[in-house]
């Protein structure tokens, strides 16, 4: 009898023990790996990434952080209703001292959409390069890497009924001059009394030679500069370059300005 109890009482603890060891196993195998436990049982949150967030803290030189701002699309139909997009393409033709010749000013990263087109900056400097027989690309850099193209500006006129490029290239000018207080005479591009053009004209005429037109429905640099379809052709240009060859001419020499169908420069005596 005193055996039995002794058996029973074996038993027992073997079981107890056995039953511990399986609650521990279970503990182990579904307690997190990023919990711990302390001397009094208690589970204690591992802090993660503390070195990382030390760095952030720390502002470490090598990161870079800022605010993006996001600009709107700049879409020609809303170039009036959204008043952000308003106030930005004020600012830019501001800064450059234009107003009404030019409908958009935007940058070689950028894309626009008029109607139901939307052309992107790079896309349109790639086919020019392409008409001349060149390829837009990056700079590669003494380390073979990549230098990104400097960004520049492009004024988009939307061609309207009525228009021709000549008149479109004299609002411009005038515009320009304006800003600078100078009024030039409504006639100042027609020829003189003998035939000859004058210096104004002379600057209209190379600045032809200085111009993109783009096709919107067949997304093509137009050859033919003369055909200026209404909403369906586009004048883009260079600011850089057209603001570059205006700041060289004084309008007080403007008379003397030569033309010989490619290349433009000031003469020594008044013509």
């Amino acid at each position: 009898m005193l055996l039995d109890r002794k058996k029973n009482r074996g038993k027992t603890i073997v079981l107890l023990a056995l039953g511990i060891l399986a609650i521990v196993i279970v503990w182990l195998i579904f307690t997190p790996k990023h919990t711990a436990v302390d001397n009094f049982g208690k589970k204690n949150k591992i802090q993660e990434n503390v070195d990382s967030q030390k760095v952030l803290d720390k502002k470490d030189p090598g990161i870079i952080q800022g605010k993006i701002d996001v600009m709107p699309t700049i879409d020609y139909k809303n170039l009036e209703e959204n008043k952000t997009l308003k106030k930005l393409m004020e600012t830019r033709k501001e800064n450059l001292g234009v107003q009404k010749s030019l409908d958009m000013i935007v940058k070689s990263d950028e894309s626009f959409i008029i109607g139901d087109s939307k052309i992107s900056m790079r896309e349109i400097l790639e086919k020019t390069f392409a008409k001349n027989g060149e390829v837009y690309q990056e700079d590669i850099s003494p380390s073979k890497g990549y230098v990104p193209l400097k960004i520049k500006q492009f004024g988009i006129h939307v061609v309207q009924p009525g228009e021709n490029l000549w008149n479109i290239h004299f609002n411009i000018l005038k515009e320009y001059y304006a800003a600078k207080n100078i009024q030039v005479a409504a006639k100042a591009d027609e020829p003189g009394d003998l035939g000859f053009s004058s210096g104004i004209g002379k600057v209209l005429k190379f600045s032809e030679t200085m111009v993109i037109i783009y096709d919107l429905a067949e997304k093509q640099i137009v050859k033919n500069i003369n055909l200026l379809e209404p909403l369906s052709k586009i004048v883009v240009y260079n600011m850089d370059a057209v603001f570059a060859l205006l700041e060289e001419i004084n309008y007080d020499n403007v008379s003397k300005i030569q033309f010989d169908g490619k290349n433009i420069w000031i003469s020594a005596k008044k013509s």
